[in-house]
């Protein structure tokens, strides 16, 4: 685990993303070619943790409502800039500050996706939990969370983008087991490498799709 402080942490990705020259990749990630194919049915995507705006605008050049939410203020000003949708909208706040406006986005809706890629392991245990616990609350039944972390063994690896910033390496198992504690069912799991490749780095990750009971 990393031992950056949380300020130490925001900075980091408030730098990161006004670099846009050495920034993330702008087109869209695996996991969200992934997801996408999964979301018949849904009327609405949120995302957290969402950057950049690789895959937020993904979704939203497919059609999905949006509400995208990102801690650090680089990134959602640039999400901004970028937006060509209507249909999408861009936050910046913490997972835990954002109730008021998953509750509004929720308004009329009957199944919504929740996507969160490389967010998990990007927040301290309580962030996560309080986070799962408001989805629990209000997501409508038959909702979706799609979820991709760094796991325990991808610790000693190395990073493309280096160890400025925290990192939880989560134990799948443990974070299936917190998931389900709050209402969800697993539909699908896996842990391994191959599915987030970034030129030489092959990161061991865990993914999952979860539905509200």
């Amino acid at each position: 685990m990393s031992e950056v402080s949380s300020e130490a942490n925001g900075n980091y990705w408030d730098d990161f993303y006004s670099c846009i020259q050495v920034g993330a990749p702008t087109y869209p990630s695996q996991f969200a070619a992934f997801a996408i194919n999964e979301f018949s049915g849904v009327d609405g995507v949120i995302e957290f943790g969402c950057g950049n705006g690789r895959d937020s605008d993904f979704f939203a050049a497919h059609g999905f409502n949006l509400l995208a939410v990102d801690a650090s203020v680089e990134a959602i000003e640039l999400c901004q800039a970028r937006n060509r949708f209507r249909h999408a909208k861009f936050v910046q706040s913490r997972s835990v500050d954002v109730r008021e406006e998953v509750a509004a986005f929720l308004v009329g809706r009957s199944k919504v996706a929740v996507y969160a890629r490389f967010f998990l392991h990007a927040v301290e245990e309580c962030e996560e939990r309080a986070l799962l616990d408001l989805l629990g609350t209000l997501l409508p039944s038959g909702s979706r969370l799609f979820l991709e972390y760094r796991t325990i063994e991808d610790a000693d690896q190395e990073k493309v983008f280096g160890d400025g910033h925290f990192r939880r390496y989560l134990d799948h198992r443990a974070v299936l087991g917190r998931i389900e504690s709050v209402g969800f069912r697993v539909e699908y799991e896996v842990e391994g490498r191959g599915f987030a490749k970034y030129g030489e780095e092959d990161a061991l990750v865990g993914r999952c799709v979860v539905v509200k009971g």
